[in-house]
């Protein structure tokens, strides 16, 4: 395991902008960047910013650069108007699904797929038996599916007749579609290819999207063609090449120089600015409000069973560093969900003491009243790529203001990945992107059965709550359990702020995702807000 020692004091928002500035002259150098082929023009170049491919079964995918891959690959039942998270339902898009409908009292959910839809690979025709498989896999604790808790309110999935099936709910779920049923895990798999390929299904995957998975290559990456057969047409590019690109640098300068057509940005401070300024065509598309950065103190480990420390910890943050650091790629968050989701607290919304407003002198004291009054050393692991890092040293230096002194060794992605899913990550930070629905983040993160375990199971809440103190299970029962938006609305916002009371983990900012892209890439729509990975289903060249 390849690791980097960081030392307090290393790091502070002006070398981050520094470090930024360095990389675009690099380019204008022209230094050496990551080995390419002689180029297809007509094949989608995608760089991606980390190490190596994980998984590409969605049901198994927790790095978000593999679900840019698998997006193309599998067709979801619905999804919001691309480039949107516009979930009005009159304005879904059906994608695999023909129609859909949600019952009055918003516990069933009927779904009528398209007749004639094929697998690849001759896997034949996507049926319900298909789509029933899909979720009961999903749902099913032996999957190990880190996105099981979304999929936890089905009592049943029931065949209709060959193309009709229904989702039935144990209690009404009027936002079900909206977290469950549109692209991210809820991308229709083939039971035969996976019955037939096991553990060998994470790295042939077989869908029925409009790209098909050809091979991995160690110089190219992923490699995908197109799908002849696709029901919503042939796309109109040769294939698409997903490079696996983890230095900011040279994914910058493949960029720049032409031999990547689209790539992962850098969301370090100044790089939008510099990158702008070498390759002045350039597109830039912002996801907004982007990733939600989850900060948490695992309870089981001291001194972050004690509430005054992690308290401390949340007054030694400046979220005015990270805006002045972020710049436009910044976004404030006062409780869990960001102010641009329905119900998101904003700051006038919140009683002082839950909005942690930075203040070094509070946290020293509540360090003294915890028994350290001259502070203390911790050690954290963190993840390589260029988001996590730079958050993460911002934060080590506001820390040390406070006495505290943060040691972070740094893995790539996926490694970190892996040890936090394994509970072996005191101080785990976690970039995650989600429909504007309140309850995911709730779901996902502070919920007793997303608890990680040293065996691997689990979602993303590192920090035990619900399992070493109480939490907001009977609160998100009673959340789950209420059909109408509104009132459960209000009772998001009560859990939000119990969690704020509680302090077992914090969103710490809003960090839009940013892709840089060659002006002669057109995606067919233009990005607004979505997941940090989109359909290419409907690119083309242009002149």
């Amino acid at each position: 395991m390849r690791s980097i020692e960081t030392t307090p004091g290393q790091f502070t928002r002006r070398t981050a902008i520094k470090g930024a500035g360095a990389l675009a002259a690099a380019a204008a150098l022209g230094g050496a960047p990551h080995k390419v082929r002689a180029a297809d023009p007509n094949v989608i170049r995608f760089g991606l910013a980390v190490q190596h491919v994980a998984s590409l079964d969605p049901a198994l995918n927790v790095q978000g650069e593999d679900q840019d891959v698998t997006r193309q690959v599998y067709d979801a039942f619905i999804d919001p108007p691309y480039g949107t998270f516009d979930l009005a339902p009159k304005d879904i898009v059906c994608e695999a699904a023909a129609s859909w409908e949600m019952s009055a009292d918003a516990k069933t959910y009927t779904l009528t797929l398209r007749e004639g839809m094929l697998f690849h690979k001759g896997y034949g025709e996507v049926t319900s038996d298909d789509a029933k498989f899909t979720l009961d896999r999903l749902r099913d604790p032996a999957t190990a599916s880190p996105y099981r808790t979304y999929y936890a309110a089905i009592d049943d999935v029931k065949i209709v007749d060959k193309y009709r099936f229904q989702v039935v709910l144990k209690q009404p779920d009027p936002t079900f579609y909206a977290s469950a049923l549109i692209a991210r895990a809820a991308l229709i798999v083939p039971r035969k290819a996976v019955e037939k390929l096991g553990a060998g299904f994470r790295r042939a995957p077989v869908g029925s999207g409009p790209f098909e998975f050809e091979a991995i290559d160690i110089d190219r990456g992923v490699i995908l063609k197109p799908f002849e057969q696709y029901h919503r047409g042939k796309p109109q590019v040769d294939g698409v090449e997903f490079r696996y690109v983890p230095d900011s640098t040279s994914r910058t300068l493949g960029f720049i120089k032409g031999e990547l057509d689209i790539i992962e940005g850098v969301r370090l401070p100044g790089w939008v600015g510099e990158t702008r300024g070498q390759a002045p065509h350039a597109l830039f598309d912002f996801t907004r409000p982007g990733s939600q950065n989850t900060v948490s103190f695992n309870m089981t480990r001291k001194p972050f069973d004690d509430i005054r420390v992690r308290k401390a910890i949340r007054y030694a943050i400046d979220r005015n560093g990270f805006k002045e650091a972020y710049g436009e790629l910044y976004g404030d968050v006062w409780g869990i969900n960001p102010p641009e989701y329905p119900g998101g607290f904003t700051a006038a919304d919140l009683p002082a003491e839950l909005r942690y407003d930075h203040d070094p002198a509070k946290a020293k004291a509540l360090l003294a009243e915890a028994g350290f009054p001259h502070g203390f050393t911790f050690d954290a692991i963190i993840s390589a790529r260029d988001d996590y890092q730079g958050i993460m040293l911002i934060m080590q230096e506001m820390l040390r203001q406070s006495g505290i002194e943060l040691r972070l060794r740094t893995v790539d992605h996926t490694t970190y990945h892996t040890e936090c899913l394994h509970d072996a990550c005191a101080f785990p930070m976690n970039s995650e992107t989600n429909a504007p629905v309140g309850t995911l983040m709730l779901q996902s993160n502070y919920a007793r059965d997303a608890v990680v375990s040293a065996n691997g199971g689990g979602r993303l809440n590192y920090s035990h709550y619900g399992q070493v103190m109480p939490g907001i299970d009977d609160m998100l029962a009673k959340i789950m359990a209420e059909p109408d938006i509104d009132r459960r609305i209000a009772l998001t916002r009560d859990a939000e702020l119990q969690i704020l009371r509680d302090m077992p983990a914090w969103n710490a900012l809003s960090l839009h995702w940013v892709f840089a892209r060659s002006p002669r890439l057109d995606l067919g729509f233009k990005i607004q807000a979505s997941y940090a990975y989109f359909t290419l289903g409907f690119a083309k060249f242009v002149a």
